[in-house]
Protein backbone atom coordinates (compact mmCIF):
# COMPACT_ATOMS: atom_id res chain seq x y z
CA UNK A 1 0.00 0.00 0.00
CA UNK A 2 1.87 3.24 -1.31
CA UNK A 3 1.82 6.24 1.02
CA UNK A 4 1.27 8.38 -2.26
CA UNK A 5 -2.48 6.20 -2.49
CA UNK A 6 -5.85 6.89 -1.89
CA UNK A 7 -6.11 3.73 -0.09
CA UNK A 8 -3.53 5.22 2.33
CA UNK A 9 -4.88 8.30 2.88
CA UNK A 10 -8.25 6.18 3.52
CA UNK A 11 -6.63 4.06 6.05
CA UNK A 12 -5.23 6.68 8.37
CA UNK A 13 -8.33 8.75 8.21
CA UNK A 14 -9.97 5.57 9.77
CA UNK A 15 -7.24 4.80 11.87
CA UNK A 16 -7.33 8.13 13.20
CA UNK A 17 -10.91 8.51 14.19
CA UNK A 18 -10.79 5.24 15.65
CA UNK A 19 -8.01 6.44 17.55
CA UNK A 20 -9.82 9.62 18.89
CA UNK A 21 -12.89 7.15 20.02
CA UNK A 22 -11.07 4.56 21.79
CA UNK A 23 -9.63 5.36 25.18
CA UNK A 24 -6.65 2.35 24.78
CA UNK A 25 -6.69 2.64 20.81
CA UNK A 26 -3.63 -0.13 20.39
CA UNK A 27 -6.05 -2.92 19.01
CA UNK A 28 -7.01 -0.31 16.57
CA UNK A 29 -3.44 0.21 15.56
CA UNK A 30 -3.10 -3.01 15.19
CA UNK A 31 -5.69 -3.97 13.04
CA UNK A 32 -4.44 -1.11 10.90
CA UNK A 33 -1.27 -2.42 10.59
CA UNK A 34 -1.96 -6.60 9.74
CA UNK A 35 -4.89 -4.57 6.96
CA UNK A 36 -1.87 -2.79 5.70
CA UNK A 37 0.98 -5.34 5.25
CA UNK A 38 -1.46 -7.71 4.53
CA UNK A 39 -2.03 -5.73 1.18
CA UNK A 40 1.34 -6.55 0.04
CA UNK A 41 0.34 -10.33 -0.30
CA UNK A 42 0.53 -13.30 1.28
CA UNK A 43 4.08 -14.10 1.23
CA UNK A 44 4.98 -10.68 2.73
CA UNK A 45 2.81 -11.47 5.77
CA UNK A 46 3.77 -14.78 6.66
CA UNK A 47 7.56 -13.31 6.44
CA UNK A 48 6.86 -11.08 8.75
CA UNK A 49 4.46 -12.44 11.23
CA UNK A 50 6.89 -15.76 11.56
CA UNK A 51 9.91 -13.13 12.27
CA UNK A 52 7.73 -11.45 14.85
CA UNK A 53 6.96 -14.05 16.39
CA UNK A 54 10.21 -16.09 16.33
CA UNK A 55 11.78 -13.11 17.77
CA UNK A 56 9.12 -12.93 20.75
CA UNK A 57 9.90 -16.29 21.31
CA UNK A 58 13.38 -15.42 21.76
CA UNK A 59 12.44 -12.98 24.62
CA UNK A 60 10.45 -15.41 26.18
CA UNK A 61 13.24 -17.88 26.57
CA UNK A 62 15.36 -18.30 29.89
CA UNK A 63 18.58 -18.36 28.05
CA UNK A 64 20.84 -15.76 29.66
CA UNK A 65 21.44 -12.33 27.72
CA UNK A 66 24.23 -13.67 25.30
CA UNK A 67 22.22 -16.26 24.19
CA UNK A 68 19.42 -14.16 23.44
CA UNK A 69 21.57 -11.97 20.87
CA UNK A 70 22.73 -14.63 19.67
CA UNK A 71 20.15 -16.45 18.63
CA UNK A 72 18.86 -12.97 17.37
CA UNK A 73 21.59 -12.38 15.31
CA UNK A 74 21.56 -15.55 13.62
CA UNK A 75 17.39 -14.87 13.32
CA UNK A 76 17.35 -12.05 11.87
CA UNK A 77 20.96 -10.91 10.13
CA UNK A 78 20.10 -15.31 8.77
CA UNK A 79 16.66 -13.60 7.19
CA UNK A 80 18.05 -10.65 5.30
CA UNK A 81 20.97 -12.83 3.98
CA UNK A 82 18.60 -15.84 3.28
CA UNK A 83 16.31 -13.19 1.48
CA UNK A 84 18.81 -10.53 0.16
CA UNK A 85 22.36 -12.00 -0.43
CA UNK A 86 21.71 -15.54 -1.81
CA UNK A 87 22.68 -14.21 -5.31
CA UNK A 88 25.40 -12.46 -4.25
CA UNK A 89 26.76 -15.87 -2.35
CA UNK A 90 26.24 -17.72 -5.77
CA UNK A 91 28.00 -15.18 -7.58
CA UNK A 92 25.13 -13.75 -9.13
CA UNK A 93 24.68 -10.38 -8.31
CA UNK A 94 23.53 -7.52 -10.28
CA UNK A 95 22.59 -9.92 -12.91
CA UNK A 96 19.13 -8.62 -12.63
CA UNK A 97 20.27 -5.50 -13.82
CA UNK A 98 18.23 -3.05 -11.16
CA UNK A 99 20.06 -1.73 -8.16
CA UNK A 100 16.50 -3.02 -6.26
CA UNK A 101 15.39 -5.84 -5.48
CA UNK A 102 11.81 -6.32 -6.06
CA UNK A 103 11.39 -9.77 -5.16
CA UNK A 104 12.46 -8.86 -1.23
CA UNK A 105 9.70 -9.34 1.19
CA UNK A 106 8.91 -5.78 2.21
CA UNK A 107 10.37 -4.01 4.65
CA UNK A 108 12.51 -6.95 5.67
CA UNK A 109 15.98 -4.79 5.86
CA UNK A 110 13.96 -2.44 8.29
CA UNK A 111 11.88 -4.55 10.51
CA UNK A 112 14.99 -7.45 10.89
CA UNK A 113 17.06 -4.35 12.38
CA UNK A 114 14.34 -3.05 14.59
CA UNK A 115 14.59 -6.68 16.17
CA UNK A 116 18.12 -6.89 16.57
CA UNK A 117 18.41 -3.61 18.19
CA UNK A 118 15.99 -4.89 20.76
CA UNK A 119 17.18 -7.73 21.52
CA UNK A 120 20.55 -5.78 22.41
CA UNK A 121 19.03 -3.04 23.92
CA UNK A 122 17.18 -5.30 26.32
CA UNK A 123 20.16 -6.85 27.10
CA UNK A 124 21.81 -3.88 28.12
CA UNK A 125 19.11 -3.02 30.10
CA UNK A 126 18.64 -0.14 28.32
CA UNK A 127 15.39 -0.54 27.72
CA UNK A 128 12.63 -2.27 29.60
CA UNK A 129 11.58 -5.26 27.66
CA UNK A 130 8.07 -5.44 26.24
CA UNK A 131 5.12 -6.46 28.72
CA UNK A 132 3.50 -8.76 26.72
CA UNK A 133 2.82 -9.94 22.93
CA UNK A 134 0.67 -7.69 22.19
CA UNK A 135 2.89 -4.47 22.45
CA UNK A 136 6.08 -6.42 21.36
CA UNK A 137 3.99 -6.74 18.10
CA UNK A 138 2.67 -3.50 18.00
CA UNK A 139 6.13 -2.13 18.81
CA UNK A 140 7.30 -3.72 15.11
CA UNK A 141 3.99 -3.67 12.73
CA UNK A 142 2.95 -0.46 13.86
CA UNK A 143 2.28 0.56 9.82
CA UNK A 144 3.95 4.58 9.04
CA UNK A 145 7.47 2.95 10.16
CA UNK A 146 7.05 -1.03 9.34
CA UNK A 147 8.70 -0.65 6.11
CA UNK A 148 10.79 1.88 5.49
CA UNK A 149 11.52 3.17 9.07
CA UNK A 150 12.46 5.32 11.03
CA UNK A 151 14.71 2.26 12.51
CA UNK A 152 13.18 2.94 15.53
CA UNK A 153 15.07 2.20 18.79
CA UNK A 154 12.96 0.44 21.83
CA UNK A 155 13.78 2.96 24.64
CA UNK A 156 12.29 5.64 21.99
CA UNK A 157 9.33 3.83 20.98
CA UNK A 158 8.24 0.95 23.18
CA UNK A 159 7.02 3.49 26.21
CA UNK A 160 4.68 5.13 24.06
CA UNK A 161 3.66 2.27 22.52
CA UNK A 162 2.80 0.44 26.51
CA UNK A 163 0.95 3.70 26.92
CA UNK A 164 -1.39 3.26 24.17
CA UNK A 165 -2.90 -0.48 26.48
CA UNK A 166 -3.15 1.69 29.61
CA UNK A 167 -4.38 4.39 28.45
CA UNK A 168 -2.52 7.13 29.77
CA UNK A 169 -1.30 8.14 25.80
CA UNK A 170 -0.85 11.74 24.72
CA UNK A 171 -3.04 13.38 22.31
CA UNK A 172 -1.80 15.20 19.69
CA UNK A 173 -2.04 19.34 20.06
CA UNK A 174 -1.19 20.15 16.83
CA UNK A 175 -3.40 18.81 13.94
CA UNK A 176 -1.63 21.08 11.55
CA UNK A 177 1.68 19.61 12.40
CA UNK A 178 1.12 15.79 11.22
CA UNK A 179 -1.09 16.95 8.20
CA UNK A 180 1.80 19.30 7.42
CA UNK A 181 4.48 16.65 7.19
CA UNK A 182 2.35 14.55 5.52
CA UNK A 183 1.41 17.09 2.69
CA UNK A 184 4.71 18.04 2.86
CA UNK A 185 5.88 14.34 1.89
CA UNK A 186 3.82 13.57 -0.72
CA UNK A 187 4.60 17.36 -2.26
CA UNK A 188 8.50 15.55 -2.22
CA UNK A 189 7.44 12.04 -3.51
CA UNK A 190 5.06 12.95 -6.17
CA UNK A 191 5.86 16.62 -7.56
CA UNK A 192 9.44 15.96 -7.43
CA UNK A 193 10.65 12.61 -6.91
CA UNK A 194 8.60 11.24 -9.60
CA UNK A 195 8.75 14.17 -12.17
CA UNK A 196 12.57 12.95 -11.64
CA UNK A 197 12.17 9.13 -12.07
CA UNK A 198 11.93 8.75 -15.65
CA UNK A 199 14.82 11.17 -16.26
CA UNK A 200 17.16 9.70 -14.69
CA UNK A 201 16.19 6.37 -15.57
CA UNK A 202 16.01 7.16 -19.06
CA UNK A 203 20.04 8.67 -18.78
CA UNK A 204 20.79 5.62 -16.60
CA UNK A 205 19.53 3.26 -18.76
CA UNK A 206 23.29 3.28 -20.82
CA UNK A 207 26.15 4.61 -19.97
CA UNK A 208 25.69 8.14 -21.36
CA UNK A 209 27.63 9.48 -24.05
CA UNK A 210 28.97 12.77 -22.70
CA UNK A 211 29.75 14.17 -19.89
CA UNK A 212 27.59 16.54 -19.79
CA UNK A 213 24.70 14.12 -19.38
CA UNK A 214 26.64 12.00 -17.20
CA UNK A 215 26.59 14.77 -14.42
CA UNK A 216 23.06 15.54 -15.48
CA UNK A 217 21.66 12.19 -14.52
CA UNK A 218 23.85 12.00 -11.38
CA UNK A 219 22.47 15.10 -10.44
CA UNK A 220 19.16 14.39 -10.46
CA UNK A 221 19.54 11.15 -9.06
CA UNK A 222 20.47 12.83 -5.97
CA UNK A 223 17.55 14.55 -5.86
CA UNK A 224 15.29 12.03 -6.97
CA UNK A 225 16.70 9.89 -4.13
CA UNK A 226 16.40 12.15 -1.44
CA UNK A 227 12.73 13.26 -2.42
CA UNK A 228 11.60 10.14 -2.42
CA UNK A 229 13.43 8.57 0.64
CA UNK A 230 12.50 12.04 3.12
CA UNK A 231 9.56 11.98 1.73
CA UNK A 232 8.31 8.81 2.69
CA UNK A 233 10.29 9.68 6.22
CA UNK A 234 8.07 12.62 6.65
CA UNK A 235 4.57 11.04 5.52
CA UNK A 236 5.70 8.14 8.53
CA UNK A 237 6.58 10.80 10.93
CA UNK A 238 3.68 13.14 10.36
CA UNK A 239 1.08 9.72 10.41
CA UNK A 240 2.56 8.78 13.45
CA UNK A 241 1.64 11.75 14.95
CA UNK A 242 -1.71 11.87 13.87
CA UNK A 243 -2.08 8.70 15.69
CA UNK A 244 -0.67 9.81 19.01
CA UNK A 245 2.79 8.61 18.31
CA UNK A 246 6.23 10.26 18.40
CA UNK A 247 9.18 9.08 15.57
CA UNK A 248 12.97 10.43 15.43
CA UNK A 249 13.61 12.20 12.61
CA UNK A 250 15.22 10.54 9.95
CA UNK A 251 16.75 13.54 7.42
CA UNK A 252 18.00 16.77 8.50
CA UNK A 253 18.89 18.54 4.79
CA UNK A 254 21.62 16.37 4.49
CA UNK A 255 22.75 18.40 1.05
CA UNK A 256 23.79 21.53 2.72
CA UNK A 257 26.42 19.31 5.17
CA UNK A 258 30.25 20.54 4.90
CA UNK A 259 31.54 17.09 4.83
CA UNK A 260 31.25 13.35 5.28
CA UNK A 261 30.44 12.76 8.72
CA UNK A 262 28.58 16.08 8.89
CA UNK A 263 26.49 14.33 6.13
CA UNK A 264 25.76 10.75 7.64
CA UNK A 265 24.49 13.52 10.90
CA UNK A 266 21.63 14.43 8.48
CA UNK A 267 21.15 11.51 5.88
CA UNK A 268 18.72 7.94 7.19
CA UNK A 269 19.91 9.48 10.56
CA UNK A 270 18.30 5.56 12.11
CA UNK A 271 20.52 4.01 9.74
CA UNK A 272 24.06 5.58 10.75
CA UNK A 273 23.16 5.82 14.43
CA UNK A 274 22.27 1.67 14.70
CA UNK A 275 25.46 1.51 12.50
CA UNK A 276 27.49 3.63 15.31
CA UNK A 277 25.82 2.18 18.39
CA UNK A 278 25.58 -1.67 17.04
CA UNK A 279 28.96 -2.13 15.05
CA UNK A 280 30.88 0.83 14.95
CA UNK A 281 31.65 0.95 18.68
CA UNK A 282 31.46 -2.67 19.37
CA UNK A 283 33.80 -3.10 17.41
CA UNK A 284 36.05 -0.97 19.21
CA UNK A 285 36.24 1.67 16.59
CA UNK A 286 36.50 4.67 19.17
CA UNK A 287 38.75 2.63 21.21
CA UNK A 288 42.51 1.34 20.42
CA UNK A 289 44.93 2.52 18.00
CA UNK A 290 44.31 4.81 15.05
CA UNK A 291 44.47 1.86 12.61
CA UNK A 292 42.22 -0.36 14.50
CA UNK A 293 39.81 2.93 14.13
CA UNK A 294 40.29 3.50 10.84
CA UNK A 295 39.36 -0.52 9.83
CA UNK A 296 36.59 -0.85 11.64
CA UNK A 297 35.43 2.74 10.36
CA UNK A 298 35.80 1.76 6.91
CA UNK A 299 34.32 -2.10 7.52
CA UNK A 300 31.09 -0.58 9.47
CA UNK A 301 30.84 1.89 6.50
CA UNK A 302 30.89 -1.39 3.82
CA UNK A 303 28.27 -3.39 6.10
CA UNK A 304 26.25 -0.45 5.29
CA UNK A 305 26.85 -0.31 1.91
CA UNK A 306 25.84 -4.13 1.67
CA UNK A 307 22.76 -3.71 3.64
CA UNK A 308 21.06 -2.07 0.92
CA UNK A 309 21.35 -5.00 -1.33
CA UNK A 310 22.82 -8.24 -3.03
CA UNK A 311 25.14 -6.15 -5.61
CA UNK A 312 28.91 -5.30 -5.23
CA UNK A 313 27.72 -1.94 -6.25
CA UNK A 314 26.57 -1.40 -2.59
CA UNK A 315 29.70 -2.25 -0.80
CA UNK A 316 31.87 -0.40 -2.56
CA UNK A 317 29.49 2.55 -2.13
CA UNK A 318 29.95 1.95 1.60
CA UNK A 319 33.57 1.06 1.41
CA UNK A 320 34.22 4.97 -0.18
CA UNK A 321 32.16 6.42 2.05
CA UNK A 322 34.11 4.95 4.86
CA UNK A 323 37.28 6.10 3.03
CA UNK A 324 35.73 9.96 2.51
CA UNK A 325 35.14 9.74 6.23
CA UNK A 326 38.44 9.11 7.36
CA UNK A 327 40.22 11.48 5.02
CA UNK A 328 37.96 13.94 6.68
CA UNK A 329 39.27 12.78 9.70
CA UNK A 330 42.50 13.34 8.60
CA UNK A 331 41.49 17.01 7.37
CA UNK A 332 38.99 18.22 9.75
CA UNK A 333 36.70 20.94 8.94
CA UNK A 334 38.14 23.31 11.67
CA UNK A 335 40.86 24.01 9.18
CA UNK A 336 40.00 27.47 7.41
CA UNK A 337 38.61 26.33 3.90
CA UNK A 338 36.71 29.05 2.07
CA UNK A 339 33.10 27.26 3.21
CA UNK A 340 31.57 27.43 -0.35
CA UNK A 341 34.26 26.30 -2.03
CA UNK A 342 34.26 22.86 0.74
CA UNK A 343 30.69 22.74 0.17
CA UNK A 344 30.97 22.47 -3.68
CA UNK A 345 33.23 19.72 -3.15
CA UNK A 346 32.18 18.12 -1.11
CA UNK A 347 28.91 17.90 -3.03
CA UNK A 348 30.56 16.78 -6.20
CA UNK A 349 31.75 13.65 -4.43
CA UNK A 350 28.27 13.02 -2.80
CA UNK A 351 27.19 12.92 -6.60
CA UNK A 352 29.44 10.91 -7.49
CA UNK A 353 29.07 8.43 -5.03
CA UNK A 354 25.30 8.32 -5.56
CA UNK A 355 26.75 6.46 -9.74
CA UNK A 356 27.61 3.65 -7.86
CA UNK A 357 24.43 3.52 -5.33
CA UNK A 358 22.09 3.47 -8.95
CA UNK A 359 24.02 1.27 -11.13
CA UNK A 360 23.01 -1.75 -11.97
CA UNK A 361 26.47 -3.12 -11.68
CA UNK A 362 29.86 -2.15 -11.08
CA UNK A 363 30.82 -2.34 -14.93
CA UNK A 364 28.30 -0.27 -15.46
CA UNK A 365 29.63 2.32 -13.04
CA UNK A 366 32.88 2.04 -14.18
CA UNK A 367 31.52 3.32 -17.90
CA UNK A 368 29.63 5.90 -16.30
CA UNK A 369 32.52 7.71 -14.82
CA UNK A 370 34.46 7.21 -17.33
CA UNK A 371 32.01 9.49 -19.09
CA UNK A 372 32.31 11.77 -16.27
CA UNK A 373 35.82 12.67 -16.71
CA UNK A 374 35.59 12.56 -20.29
CA UNK A 375 36.17 16.58 -20.02
CA UNK A 376 36.56 17.05 -23.75
CA UNK A 377 32.95 15.75 -24.49
CA UNK A 378 30.17 18.28 -22.98
CA UNK A 379 28.21 17.86 -26.16
CA UNK A 380 24.14 18.49 -25.42
CA UNK A 381 21.83 16.25 -27.14
CA UNK A 382 20.14 17.50 -29.90
CA UNK A 383 16.38 17.15 -28.35
CA UNK A 384 17.49 18.32 -25.47
CA UNK A 385 16.68 21.45 -23.30
CA UNK A 386 19.21 24.46 -23.33
CA UNK A 387 21.90 23.60 -20.75
CA UNK A 388 21.01 26.87 -19.22
CA UNK A 389 17.66 25.86 -18.17
CA UNK A 390 19.13 22.38 -16.83
CA UNK A 391 22.01 24.39 -14.73
CA UNK A 392 19.42 26.78 -13.23
CA UNK A 393 16.66 23.76 -12.37
CA UNK A 394 19.55 21.72 -10.75
CA UNK A 395 20.39 25.00 -8.38
CA UNK A 396 16.82 25.73 -7.74
CA UNK A 397 16.83 21.87 -6.31
CA UNK A 398 19.58 22.87 -3.98
CA UNK A 399 17.74 26.87 -3.42
CA UNK A 400 14.74 24.72 -2.17
CA UNK A 401 16.73 22.27 -0.40
CA UNK A 402 18.45 25.56 1.57
CA UNK A 403 14.63 27.10 2.08
CA UNK A 404 13.33 23.45 3.29
CA UNK A 405 16.65 23.77 6.10
CA UNK A 406 15.38 27.23 7.10
CA UNK A 407 11.93 26.45 7.75
CA UNK A 408 12.29 23.30 9.47
CA UNK A 409 12.00 23.59 13.04
CA UNK A 410 10.67 25.80 15.35
CA UNK A 411 9.62 28.70 12.93
CA UNK A 412 7.40 26.06 11.18
CA UNK A 413 6.25 24.99 14.50
CA UNK A 414 5.19 28.53 15.29
CA UNK A 415 3.50 28.87 12.30
CA UNK A 416 1.25 26.35 12.44
CA UNK A 417 0.53 26.73 16.03
CA UNK A 418 -0.80 30.21 14.89
CA UNK A 419 -2.80 29.18 12.34
CA UNK A 420 -3.89 25.56 14.08
CA UNK A 421 -7.43 24.78 13.30
CA UNK A 422 -10.49 23.26 11.16
CA UNK A 423 -9.51 25.84 8.31
CA UNK A 424 -5.68 25.20 7.83
CA UNK A 425 -6.78 21.19 8.35
CA UNK A 426 -8.72 21.46 5.18
CA UNK A 427 -6.19 22.92 3.39
CA UNK A 428 -3.29 20.26 4.00
CA UNK A 429 -6.01 17.52 3.55
CA UNK A 430 -7.11 18.88 0.23
CA UNK A 431 -3.50 19.44 -0.99
CA UNK A 432 -2.72 16.10 -0.20
CA UNK A 433 -5.68 14.29 -1.90
CA UNK A 434 -4.90 16.54 -4.63
CA UNK A 435 -1.88 15.18 -4.99
CA UNK A 436 -2.74 11.34 -4.37
CA UNK A 437 -5.26 11.77 -6.96
CA UNK A 438 -3.00 13.22 -9.88
CA UNK A 439 -3.06 10.86 -12.59
CA UNK A 440 0.82 9.40 -13.00
CA UNK A 441 1.89 7.65 -16.44
CA UNK A 442 3.88 4.96 -14.52
CA UNK A 443 3.82 3.65 -10.84
CA UNK A 444 6.80 4.69 -9.18
CA UNK A 445 7.09 3.08 -5.86
CA UNK A 446 8.86 3.93 -2.61
CA UNK A 447 12.49 3.45 -3.76
CA UNK A 448 13.27 1.89 0.31
CA UNK A 449 10.55 0.12 0.33
CA UNK A 450 12.18 -2.70 -1.37
CA UNK A 451 15.81 -2.96 -0.36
Amino acid sequence: MPFNSLAFLALLLASWCAVQAFRRPAYVLITASLVFYAVAGPFDTIVFLVTVSLNWLIQLSGLRARWKITLAVLLNIGLIVGFKYKSLLLGAAGATGSYTDTGLPLGISFYCFQALAYHIDVARRQTAPASSFASFFLFKSFFPQLVAGPIVRAHQFLPQIERLFTGSRRRPRLIAFGLALCALGLVKKVVFADSLAPLVDEIFMAPPESAYLAWLGAALFTFQIYFDFSGYSDIAIGAAYLLGLRLPVNFLTPYISLGPREFWQRWHISLSTWIRDYLYIPLGGRHGTWIRSAIVLVASMALAGLWHGANITFIIWGTAWGIYILLGRLWPCRLEVFAPLRWLVHMLIVVALWVLFRSPSFDFAMDYFRAMLSVSNWSIPEHGAPAGYVCTGIAGLFVLHWLEARAAGRPAVLILRRYDGPLLWGCLISISLILVLIPTAAVNPFIYFRF
